[in-house]
This record gives structure tokens, sequence and C-alpha cells, in this order.
């Protein structure tokens, strides 16, 4: 398991960011940051956003996003919804988790 914090902001100038390996669970990101996903695989993928905390005292249920063989997705990590009480959220991903790549961004 990772925490993996957002980089980049919005520049003229650009910013570096790290590109992330999937695993099958238990990478976490920050609430409020935007992951930028790329499936390098054969098949369809899915990316769970995997929910601890509540709203209004109530569960919130996990968020997921499928990603088509070959394609991207862009995926908010809203802050009022996902995510624990230390304002992280774990992705996982289905499958062959490696053939999912993403970005973890400020943006």
């Amino acid at each position: 398991m990772a925490d993996y914090a957002a980089e980049g902001t919005k520049s003229s100038t650009g910013t570096q960011i790290t590109r992330r390996t999937g695993t099958a669970a238990a990478d976490r990101v920050p609430a409020g940051s935007t992951l930028i996903i790329n499936n390098t695989g054969a098949g369809t993928h899915t990316v769970t956003l995997t929910n601890t905390g509540t709203y209004g005292g109530l569960t919130v249920g996990n968020r997921t996003r499928t990603v088509a063989a070959g394609g991207g997705a862009i995926l908010w990590v809203d802050p009022a919804y996902d995510g624990d009480g230390d304002g992280w959220v774990s992705v996982g991903i289905d499958g062959t988790a490696s053939e999912v790549q993403y970005f973890v961004t400020g943006l």
C-alpha cells in the first residue's frame, strides 16, 4: 500500500508528474485530486474508489469507472463523497491491475 500525493498545478510552464502502476487494491490518493487513467490492456478494467467515510451520517457507496481496452479516463476524487476520515481514498483495479497506469494530479 502506498499513499500518492497529488502532483502538478495549473502552470504555463507545465509540471512533471509521476506515472503510477495500478494495484488490485490499497494504493490511496487524496480526496480532491484528479486521476488521469490509461488502460494498456486488451480488456476493459474497472477502477473503484473505495469509500470508508460517511456523508451526513450515511454510508457512501464505492464509486466505479470503467476504462475501455486501450483507452483512458479522467476521474475526479470528490472530497464531499469520496475518501475516509483522513482525506484519502483507496483505489482498486480489477483483473490484471498492472495494465492500468494513472497519474494523480492536483488539477
